[in-house]
């Protein structure tokens, strides 16, 4: 399945998450599995528990490149651009505000495939 995730570029090059465990660059053609990270100030959501209880993270994911609450590009400098991922393993939709573009999606794997340099 093709989802779309949007990311930071930085100063070394690589593509980061926006805010949860935003220290993990992608790897581009590999598939990476979620982790589930709570993080202050975010809801916790998880894709379910796996057989030792421990919750399963899920990557944040839109079904189209389209959020439009999150900047491209902040004042200090960071840009944002959309990544074009497959997605596979357990999947969650939430429906959110058009203005939030509309459903997301948390996925167990995503395997980031090309960058989409429309908003630079």
């Amino acid at each position: 399945m093709k989802v779309y995730k949007k990311v930071r570029i930085l100063k070394d090059g690589n593509y980061y998450p926006l805010f949860i465990d935003k220290k993990k660059p992608f790897k581009f053609g590999e598939w990476m599995k979620a982790e589930f990270h709570p993080t202050p100030g975010f809801a916790p959501r998880s894709i379910g528990q796996d057989a030792d209880g421990n919750e399963i993270g899920g990557w944040h994911c839109c079904f189209n490149p389209i959020a439009p609450h999150i900047a491209d590009k902040l004042k200090s400098g960071e840009q944002r651009v959309w990544i074009e991922c497959e997605a596979k393993g357990k999947m969650q939709k939430y429906d959110r505000p058009e203005s939030q573009g509309g459903a997301w999606l948390l996925v167990e794997y995503i395997k980031p495939m090309r960058i989409l340099y429309d908003n630079i």
